[in-house]
């Protein structure tokens, strides 16, 4: 059976850069109207104190109020709003109407929170908190047409509050379901404030709604003017068009910052992200290093340039970036993963001593258990099995952790040619979770190199008995019945189910191809063994295909073959032993 080689647990160094490049998600302020509208009621309850209704409290209205503040309490913030409404109507009292509308909005009844704001309005008529409210609450259920009186009357009460109300229609646009009428109605509306920003945007995103492609156009030429610092309307585009296309964002956001100067510095890393989300990584990488030149002691541009260099294995340039990044006097909220990093480069340059100084600094946190990994393979790989097991058996918080652990165990004592304890290892683990499917398959690995198959035959029918559709177990049982057994029929249904589930993985068909050479089927044999050595140039599919090559008499090709791959892999041990049993020389 082909085990699985130790791989350096590498992490996606970019997976980091990526969440916000994935994303260049707009704070659009959704309570810019909510704030003042709390701030006004504070200041007007004194003033309206006297003309409240004079309510006598009976039974009924003190039962109503302490059920509808228990309900809350408790979670039923919908049934608060339910009883606070009929206290309203029945008392006519505005506090009432609030309350209902509070527990309304918080519950997200739309309907009964414009009920309630209505009849707030009612009994309130000078009121501006219920008729911000109420406009919102219009707009978030998509009734934009309902909602102008009350847009037209704030603006006249209010003027200075324009732009958060055209703030909270370019937020709540996409919620309306006549997207012509809104256009009409906010065209209107805007067309009274042509050089407020917040108007030009509140138009930008109803004709966005409406696919009107050249008005936008307008509003963002018009916006680069008249606020060439205000980041948000780009923002909020560049989000809109990274969903559909990334290089159409990228695009576009490379034309505003060539006129936006003085754009906001999160606007600007959101470039070289959205290409790093392109995979477009030498590109992002000039880009961060562009923005360096102005910001030499940014810590999130060093970091990006670093890790990017590294992507690209400029191990001087992703060295000095990250170091620096540390030596700042502000400490970085992603240090941990600078140092493992710095780990990993040492490593490439074969520096193990400075690798293990980096994986030490490393403290609780995510990048803690990678750390201790590495330290336990260098551990071993200077020949100190017992210390690097040690080290792992002390890790692990959880049981996918514990059996990962385990896992690594095995192959680093399998590496070092410790196959017993590495059995042992896996049974230990098995003990804990027997159920583990993964340690399963590895000790029929381990058991397969000890030369015991029934043990190995066991695990896996074991693993197949829970999982038997698990092409992986399938190819294992199967190559290894046709190799270390005569039950190469038996063997031969096993693989065609797994080659069933993964028709195109090299691996299974290598297997198919040596167990039809086992059935004497050579042509057949040659066919999967080319097909598989084309996707996978391994070492031991080459001896495979060279073998049957050489009993289809073919045995200058066989040769050639396996000597190209021995040159790779020197001291192959499957390939050595194929030469030295058919050719009587390695």
């Amino acid at each position: 059976m082909r085990m699985k080689p130790l791989k350096r647990t590498l992490p996606l160094l970019l997976a980091l850069l990526l969440p916000a490049c994935a994303s260049v998600k707009p704070q659009i302020p959704a309570a810019t109207l909510d704030k003042a509208v709390a701030s006004d009621a504070a200041a007007s309850a004194a003033a309206n104190e006297a003309s409240l209704p004079k309510l006598e409290l009976t039974p009924e209205i003190v039962y109503g109020v302490l059920a509808g503040e228990i309900a809350a309490r408790r979670g039923a913030s919908g049934s608060a709003a339910l009883t606070y409404l009929d206290l309203a109507r029945q008392t006519r009292d505005p506090r009432m109407a609030q309350r209902a509308a509070e527990f309304s909005l918080l519950s997200g009844l739309l309907k009964e929170a414009s009920e309630s704001l209505s009849l707030w309005i009612e009994l309130d008529p000078n009121s501006l908190p219920a008729r911000e409210q109420l406009f919102i609450t219009l707009l978030r259920s998509g009734k934009l047409a309902d909602s102008k009186p009350l847009i037209e009357d704030l603006l006249a009460r209010e003027p200075q509050r324009a732009p958060a109300i055209f703030v909270q229609l370019a937020r709540l646009t996409m919620r309306q379901d006549g997207k012509a009428d809104a256009y009409r109605l906010v065209s209107q509306l805007a067309e009274r404030y042509p050089d407020l920003p917040e108007a030009r945007f509140a138009l930008l995103a109803v004709a966005a709604e409406n696919n009107d492609a050249a008005a936008m156009q307008r509003e963002f030429d018009r916006l680069a003017i008249i606020a060439p610092k205000w980041d948000l309307p780009v923002a909020w585009q560049v989000d809109r068009l990274r969903r559909q296309d990334m290089a159409q964002a990228s695009d576009f956001l490379k034309r505003e910052l060539a006129r936006r100067p003085d754009a906001g510095m999160e606007l600007k890393m959101a470039y070289p992200r959205l290409l790093v989300g392109a995979k477009r990584f030498p590109e992002a990488r000039q880009a961060f290093e562009a923005l360096l030149q102005n910001n030499p002691d940014n810590q999130d541009l060093l970091y990006a340039a670093g890790l990017l260099a590294y992507q690209l294995k400029d191990l001087d340039v992703a060295e000095q970036r990250l170091e620096k990044v540390l030596k700042q006097p502000t400490p970085f909220r992603e240090a941990d993963f600078v140092r493992y990093t710095m780990g990993q480069i040492k490593e490439d340059r074969h520096d193990p001593a400075a690798a293990r100084d980096w994986y030490q600094q490393v403290g609780a946190g995510p990048q803690f258990l990678p750390s201790q990994v590495r330290l336990a393979v260098l551990d071993a790989d200077d020949g100190k099995l017992d210390p690097a097991l040690a080290r792992l058996s002390a890790l692990g918080d959880n049981d996918q952790e514990r059996v990962s652990l385990a896992l690594l165990q095995s192959q680093l004592a399998r590496d070092a040619k410790q196959y017993r304890q590495a059995y042992d290892l896996l049974t230990r683990a098995l003990q804990r979770q027997p159920k583990a499917g993964e340690l399963l398959y590895e000790r029929s690995l381990v058991s397969d190199t000890l030369g015991n198959i029934g043990n190995a035959e066991r695990d896996l029918r074991q693993l197949l008995k829970d999982k038997p559709d698990d092409v992986q177990a399938l190819n294992a049982l199967g190559y290894m019945l046709a190799n270390r057994t005569h039950r190469a029929r038996e063997a031969l249904g096993y693989i065609e189910k797994a080659l069933k589930g993964d028709p195109a993985n090299p691996v299974i068909l290598d297997s198919m191809g040596w167990v039809q050479y086992k059935l004497g089927k050579l042509d057949a044999a040659r066919k999967y063994l080319e097909k598989a050595y084309k996707a996978l140039p391994d070492p031991e599919v080459a001896a495979h295909l060279g073998e049957v090559l050489w009993k289809l008499g073919q045995q200058q090709a066989a040769r050639d073959l396996w000597r190209k791959e021995l040159a790779a892999h020197p001291g192959h041990e499957v390939l050595t032993e194929t030469m030295q049993r058919l050719t009587g020389k390695s």
